[in-house]
């Protein structure tokens, strides 16, 4: 009985393990929605936020290419459907940069301030069809911010965090109403400068974690405690995602489009027991990304399945399913096989 119950537990372990597998009807039944089939997309910088909506299954795309303008897509197959009404929005070394939506909905997107003196701006959609309102209007005290936006929450539990090039640390927007947002400081500045400029993302409520090139990865809490730094498995990974609720990190290579997936729920350990997957979708060379830039989101599909998209500028988005690693499944089938057949002797 003790050695079933070892192989169920051994088993156990093994299911969390996940790979990512192709989104075979995104991008023409390939996975890689190029900048050739889609004219949301382009080789010329123009396209640096990304995100998906669980709740309408639709990816959006920070557009700059002839204007300042965001972009829906389908989910499933990578088509444009429309875009947002963009009334009323401008200002900023660049009028629209990153994106990113609440879980209920809301879409959020950031403006790029080069200057500690020039404000930080964030403009709320409450759903594709509403006219977008000014979120916040304010200095972020950073030098520059928008290289880098993540959201999560909803309502009046909604949070922002930014960042960018050259600032120690980032900004943390929180909210009263749902609607308008205020800075409630800078958090991780004992990291070392840029470290949050290319990728961040929530931990949870209260942690956040950032990355740009170099081969090291930071995590910093809102309470101003002293931040971490843990190495990752390439000096070109920058864009980044955290999945809250399986505690799953992604990110995308800039010089090779790669996307890896980790555990994690426990940072020191990417390099060894925490990497789980490595893929790439392109069917052609990975094009100059001289900026670093790019996205990533995890979100549920349709059909209950996880999903993570990847954007490495220039270079489309990447579309995979995040499903257990078959031998997972063999193991716990045969710990639960073995389990039962000792139930079944005694």
């Amino acid at each position: 009985m003790s050695f079933c119950v070892l192989i169920v537990f051994s088993a156990l372990g093994q299911a969390e393990a996940k790979t990512l597998v192709p989104l075979s009807s995104f991008g023409g039944g390939d996975g890689w929605l190029d900048p050739s089939e889609s004219t949301a997309l382009t080789t010329n910088n123009n396209q640096r936020g990304m995100t998906y909506n669980s709740l309408n299954n639709h990816v959006y795309v920070a557009d700059r290419e002839g204007g300042s303008n965001i972009r829906v897509l389908n989910g499933d197959t990578g088509a444009l459907i429309s875009s947002l009404d963009m009334t009323g929005v401008g200002g900023g070394t660049f009028t629209i940069d990153m994106i990113d939506v609440a879980e209920d909905g809301a879409i959020y997107v950031g403006n790029l301030s080069t200057s500690a003196a020039s404000n930080f701006k964030v403009y709320r959609w409450a759903n594709e069809a509403a006219l977008p309102t000014v979120a916040f209007d304010g200095l972020s005290n950073l030098p520059r911010t928008g290289d880098s936006l993540a959201v999560r929450g909803s309502g009046v539990g909604t949070q922002i965090i930014a960042s960018g090039g050259g600032s120690t640390g980032f900004a943390l927007l929180n909210t009263v109403d749902g609607v308008n947002f205020n800075n409630a400081g800078n958090f991780g500045a004992t990291a070392p400068a840029g470290r949050f400029r290319l990728g961040i993302d929530f931990i949870d409520s209260t942690r956040a974690v950032g990355l740009q090139t170099g081969g090291t990865i930071s995590d910093a809490d809102f309470s101003g405690g002293a931040a971490n730094g843990n190495p990752v498995n390439s000096l070109g990974e920058a864009p980044l995602a955290y999945d809250q609720t399986n505690n799953l990190l992604a990110t995308i290579d800039i010089n090779s489009s790669d996307v890896r997936l980790y555990d994690g729920s426990d940072l020191s350990l990417l390099t060894t027991t925490g990497f789980m997957d490595l893929a790439n979708n392109l069917t052609a060379a990975s094009v100059a990304n001289g900026n670093g830039v790019g996205d990533l989101k995890f979100g549920t599909g349709p059909s209950g399945d996880l999903r993570l998209y990847a954007m490495n500028t220039n270079n489309g988005i990447q579309a995979f399913q995040v499903v257990p690693e078959p031998a997972s499944f063999a193991l716990l089938s045969l710990g639960f096989a073995g389990l039962l057949i000792s139930r079944r002797r005694s």
